[in-house]
């Protein structure tokens, strides 16, 4: 029994030392320390999932569980490896649900082949000592009777110390015990309780449900409300027409007098926010520019009705008389866009079969329908004379990869758009971002500013049918990107950075601007110039249009103010749940890991301050989700 016990230890040990291992390879590829801060949360789930082993009397059946669970842990590893490189995100359970769409879009540039070099240098050594421990044990053959017996009281003993240590008030054990949808603040959670404990937490909610304590515990059946507090330009366009656009992937950098003068038109005659920053997944960014919001779970429209009475879409269809619809030219069932946008409270919605009937989809190389014939088929499906009018399009043309299909090439080579940005730089009006770096991501920017230059001119074009349509003084219109232009790796390139500086706030600033020539003149009545250089976020833009409509919302439904508030902003990342602006980032609200020189104590603790009533809308905002779904 002895030697038999040795060998089972020496079997625990083996995984115990290959999980951390795993563990902190993975850590450090992620920029972590090399183990979690709650050490001792980490090292009790290992020994309880160590200690199984001991269930299964046969060696080789003990083999079997363990590099089971290890490669679930390598598995674990590769995956974050390669989303990290990719998008600075970290992988989430609740992912799984999305796995479909991330197969369409999944490029094999993607793949992280160092991090596959490491799973596979471990997966020999792993190999190894195992098939030497399998022929030493077979050396020393033990048969054991009443086995099971004889290992209980040991099992018993390891599971009620795991036990009584979960149950004492230690506040690392607390903080673990408390803590509920862990995904709010994956990267700090993952970091300060470890793989296992992490991936367990989140487990747990999923097959449990979600739980918010302040709210579930005394049984309240509503959301607090909170008034919206009117600015001075509350009611200021009541009534007035909207027209919002996601720009994939705009950032400021594409915007130029020359190559996009439409988009120059809206900094210079419209509000043009010069600090905007956003970094979300296009489905995230998509829904926060139409509620103001996004729960920290995803939402599961097809297993689930939610109510979205207080998203923009509802109040102004339901409340208000508007015209509404959804513009996208994709199929209706990516990201089930087709059953949201309806949830969301949209009259109608047109995808690419609604639009191009005859034409086959697109494949994920790029080839993409440009923007510019797009909208002609949208203006088809809108009615200008039917007001008030709500109208969503989210774009597709600048979407990467870049450079790869061989069709919008060769379509922006005759449209004249790589001429155009040729005689651009060669004249110094425009600089290619990575004009001086390596020739294939020089192509690749140039390939994406031509993509710009299509929307601009499928903007163009919206906004001559607005003025045909004598509706644009009566319009708003709203352009925004979703999140910088990430496909292989511009994005650091550019700022000549590489992934351990996912802090580095400077990677995801992006487009906003707002424009109706009745605000633009009632606003430069009191300042100078249109330009707002505040930190603003797509956060801003649902609060900023109910201000200028003149509609009072619950402001706990909100996760940002208006951009007239004058109050202090801070963006919280879905895709990197963390809380950042222009000088500080926070993986947690509680402390900052990054800022820019000249930050004094004063502006950091109004940054924590609004960080804490960020957090504690986001946990109304996830309650009022989790309380209002239905099973459908």
């Amino acid at each position: 029994m002895k030697l038999y016990m040795k060998q089972k230890g020496l079997l625990c040990l083996t995984f115990i030392v290959f999980y951390f291992l795993i563990e902190s390879i993975t850590f450090r590829w992620v920029d972590f320390s090399f183990l979690p801060q709650a050490f001792l949360v980490d090292v009790l789930f290992v020994l309880g999932v160590a200690s199984v082993t001991l269930l299964f009397r046969s060696h080789k059946i003990a083999i079997i569980y363990m590099t089971i669970v290890l490669a679930w842990i390598m598995a674990l590893f590769l995956v974050n490896a390669t989303m990290y490189s990719v998008y600075f995100e970290l992988f989430t359970l609740q992912q799984l649900t999305l796995i479909g769409e991330a197969t369409n879009v999944f490029n094999f540039e993607f793949l992280s082949i160092p991090s596959i070099a490491f799973a596979t240098v471990i997966s020999i050594l792993y190999f190894t000592w195992v098939i030497i421990l399998w022929r030493k044990f077979n050396r020393n053959k033990v048969f054991i009777n009443g086995y099971y017996k004889k290992t209980f009281s040991i099992l018993a003993v390891i599971f009620m110390l795991i036990f009584l240590v979960f149950s004492t008030n230690l506040r690392t054990i607390k903080r673990y015990n408390s803590a509920v949808y862990i995904t709010t603040f994956k990267r700090s959670s993952l970091e300060e309780y470890g793989l296992l404990a992490y991936y367990w937490k989140e487990a747990e909610t999923i097959v449990l449900g979600n739980v918010i304590n302040n709210y579930s515990e005394i049984g309240e059946d509503i959301i607090p409300v909170k008034d919206s507090i009117p600015t001075e330009y509350f009611g200021l366009l009541k009534d007035a027409n909207i027209i919002t656009v996601l720009v994939e992937s705009l950032q400021p950098f594409a915007v130029n007098e020359t190559l996009t003068p439409n988009l120059y038109k809206m900094t210079q005659d419209g509000i043009y926010f010069s600090n905007n920053y956003s970094e979300n997944k296009t489905n995230f960014s998509e829904m926060i520019a139409m509620t103001g919001n996004y729960p920290t779970f995803p939402l599961l429209v097809n297993s689930y009705e939610y109510d979205f009475s207080y998203s923009l879409p509802s109040i102004l269809n339901n409340g208000n008389n508007y015209n509404t619809a959804y513009f996208h030219d994709n199929v209706g069932s990516f990201y089930s866009r087709d059953k949201f946008m309806d949830d969301l409270g949209f009259d109608n919605s047109y995808f690419h079969y609604d639009l191009f009937p005859d034409e086959k989809l697109w494949t994920w190389n790029g080839d993409y329908t440009l923007d510019s014939l797009t909208v002609e088929k949208m203006i088809d499906n809108m009615d200008f004379t039917s007001e008030p009018f709500y109208y969503y399009w989210a774009t597709m043309v600048m979407h990467g990869p870049y450079n790869y299909g061989s069709g919008n090439k060769a379509l922006f080579e005759e449209l004249g758009y790589f001429e155009a940005i040729d005689q651009a730089v060669a004249d110094g009006v425009w600089v290619n971002p990575l004009e001086n770096g390596e020739e294939v991501d020089r192509l690749r920017l140039r390939h994406y500013e031509a993509a710009v230059m299509d929307f601009d001119k499928a903007l163009g074009i919206l906004i001559e049918e607005l003025e045909l349509a004598g509706k644009l003084d009566d319009t708003i219109i709203v352009l925004f990107g979703d999140h910088s232009v990430y496909y292989h790796e511009l994005q650091l390139k550019i700022h000549d950075a590489d992934s351990s500086e996912y802090y580095n706030m400077d990677l995801y600033k992006t487009f906003l601007s707002i424009y109706n020539p009745i605000l633009t003149e009632e606003y430069l009545k009191t300042n100078e110039t249109t330009a707002i250089t505040s930190f603003t976020s797509p956060l801003n833009i649902v609060p900023t249009l109910f201000d200028l409509l003149g509609i009072i919302n619950n402001q706990n439904m909100m996760l940002a103010e208006s951009v007239f508030s004058g109050e202090q902003q801070v963006f919280y990342s879905n895709k990197l749940t963390s809380f950042f602006d222009d000088n500080l980032y926070s993986n947690d609200g509680y402390e900052i890991i990054y800022n820019k020189e000249d930050v004094n104590q004063a502006y950091i603790d109004a940054f924590l301050a609004i960080c804490e009533k960020q957090r504690n809308r986001l946990e109304i905002v996830n309650y009022w989700y989790d309380k209002t779904k239905d099973s459908q």
